[in-house]
This record gives structure tokens, sequence and C-alpha cells, in this order.
């Protein structure tokens, strides 16, 4: 779900196990002991050294263990579109908002699975607005994902407004959300045939992306 995406707060078990950084064995156990939070804290270790199938499979066996665990729903939704089975991520972040039907970020991470399936995009538009209206602290992530969905449905006037609004008002310590967001509004007036205005949003994508690389 980033980049683009709000990465959800997730539950952190590692000292359960291992100490940062070492791999852990691959291994098949048939009568499972483990409880749902250790299984999650296994993803976190995985997801934490980029291997992302086990990762999920260790949130799947958290959910077998505790259908409701949401941190593990949140952790697979958004693992899964990494990996781009959206379908999978679709289905844990609609199980999250089962859960938690007032948390806006879910709603933001939902809509862009719709915009990577190039589906459901009204239905995306409806789900970022009610996101917005939910949890105002964080519109203007949610605007910058509000001006993808409209531009994708062909709205590119709304689209260019939402943008805009997504970066004057993006926290200036998000350089790489706010790059982003710089880099969808340079699409935006690309569609609109504004090649001047498309330039200038490509020329502050790129000097945000330039003070990114200097600070690592």
């Amino acid at each position: 779900m980033r980049s683009r995406k709000i990465i959800l707060s997730a539950l952190v078990l590692t000292s359960l196990f291992l100490p940062c950084g070492c791999s852990l064995p691959r291994i098949i156990i048939l009568n499972d002991p483990l409880s749902a939070e250790e299984h999650h804290a296994l993803c976190t270790i995985y997801e934490s050294q980029h291997k992302y199938d086990l990762a999920r499979e260790q949130c799947r066996a958290a959910l077998r263990k505790n259908p409701k665990f949401t941190p593990s729903l949140l952790l697979l939704g958004e693992l899964s579109y990494r990996l781009k089975d959206y379908s999978e991520a679709e289905a844990a972040y609609d199980r999250a908002l089962e859960l938690q039907p007032e948390n806006g970020d879910i709603y933001n991470n939902l809509c862009w699975v719709y915009i990577e399936r190039k589906t459901g995009l009204r239905k995306a538009e409806v789900l970022i607005r009610k996101a917005i209206t939910l949890n105002p602290a964080h519109k203007p992530n949610y605007l910058d994902t509000l001006g993808v969905v409209l531009l994708r449905l062909g709205k590119t006037g709304e689209s260019i407004a939402a943008l805009s609004e997504s970066v004057d008002t993006l926290p200036g310590e998000g350089l790489e959300f706010l790059a982003e967001a710089y880099g969808h509004l340079a699409e935006a007036y690309k569609e609109m045939g504004n090649e001047e205005k498309a330039r200038e949003a490509e020329e502050s994508k790129n000097n945000l992306l330039s003070g990114v690389s200097m600070r690592r």
C-alpha cells in the first residue's frame, strides 16, 4: 500500500525470535504451536529481509489462528500489493475494513489496489472521499490518491485541482511522498495538454528526488 501508499503500523515482536538481520529457516510444522502474534512477528522479520513470499505465508498462518488479527490483515494487504497479487490485497483490506471501518488509511490503500487493477475506480473515488472525511489529518496524502483516481476516470481538471492542493499541503519532511505527488501532477498536466505546467511539475519532482538522494 511506500511511496504513494501509506504504510500502516503493524505489531512487531521480533525480539521473540532472532536479532535483527538474521535469516530464518523455512520450517514446515504439521501441528502449529505458534500463536497469531508469533506468526506475525515472523512475518515482520521476513518482510524486513525483503522475503515477501515467506512473509505472506506467516501472515496467512497468523490469520488461520486468528482471522480477526488486524495487524496481519494489514501487512498481508501491503505484501500482496507489492507482489502484484491485487486480488489477495483487496480481500485483506476488505476484511480489515470490516474490523476498522473508521480507518481512513485502509480506504486509501484499497484505492491503490483499484488504481493498479484499473477497475472499480468509481468506487475508489467514493472510498477516498470517505477517507478524507474520516481522517482529515491525512488529507494531503489522500488528495494525491484522489487526484490519480480522478485522472484515471478522465476528470482531468478535478484531478489537477486535487493534486495541486496535495503538493501545497503535504508535509515538507515527506520528500518522497511530495515528489510522487508532483509526478502525478505532471502526468495530469500532460493529459490536459499543458506542457509548460507539466515540465514545471516534473522539475519539482526531480529536485525533490535529488534532495532525497543527498540525505541518504
